[in-house]
């Protein structure tokens, strides 16, 4: 579990870390976890992109990256995250995601040795309460279930209301939200994603 109070402390240097010729700086976290992707030495950080990410980090911004199929939109952010040490989560909303696989459900465990039902939390209450940057992967092809749960968090301060838990979590502080896309509802030049 990570750190409920954990905040980026450190200042980073776009130009020195991202070779970005700029004077922004952006906070990061002083020490790294097991949910901050590995750094790939060898990437190379596409400036206007790479300053839209930042931003998102930086002021709490609500960032999509749209491009083709393959061309590494989630590694970007991934990448980014890795310098900051920012922990990052990755769901495809592929046609497999639910609404419960979001949100939660009620499970029956052992407590005491006996039987309770208790509700198990999804990833997305989850990410909200923590330190976490969510990338939503192929964000164009969620179900309609799914996009109407997000549809909340996309706004500044995106508290999530679970009805069936009678709770309203607000986002933790360092909670960033990210989603990648192979089109924005159009189809793509090559004719293909139409309709999604």
């Amino acid at each position: 579990m990570l750190d409920q109070v954990m905040k980026p402390t450190e200042e980073i240097s776009v130009r020195d870390v991202f070779g970005i010729d700029t004077d922004m700086r952006v906070k990061g976290f002083a020490e790294r976890t097991d949910r901050v992707p590995e750094i790939d030495s060898t990437y190379k950080f596409d400036p206007d992109t790479t300053l839209a990410i930042l931003a998102g980090f930086a002021y709490n911004r609500r960032v999509m990256i749209q491009g083709y199929h393959g061309t590494g939109k989630s590694t970007h952010i991934e990448q980014v995250a890795a310098r900051l040490q920012w922990p990052c989560v990755r769901v495809n909303l592929d046609s497999h995601i639910s609404r419960i696989d979001l949100i939660g459900k009620d499970a029956i465990k052992l407590e005491d040795g006996k039987q309770v039902t208790k509700f198990h939390e999804g990833i997305l209450p989850w990410a909200l309460r923590n330190p976490v940057a969510i990338v939503f992967d192929e964000y164009d092809a969620g179900r309609a279930d799914v996009m109407f749960v997000i549809q909340r968090v996309l706004e500044h301060d995106g508290k999530l209301t679970l009805l069936d838990q009678n709770e309203i979590i607000t986002p933790h502080p360092s909670f960033r939200l990210f989603a990648t896309s192979n089109t924005v509802g159009l189809g793509d030049t090559t004719g293909l994603y139409h309709g999604v």
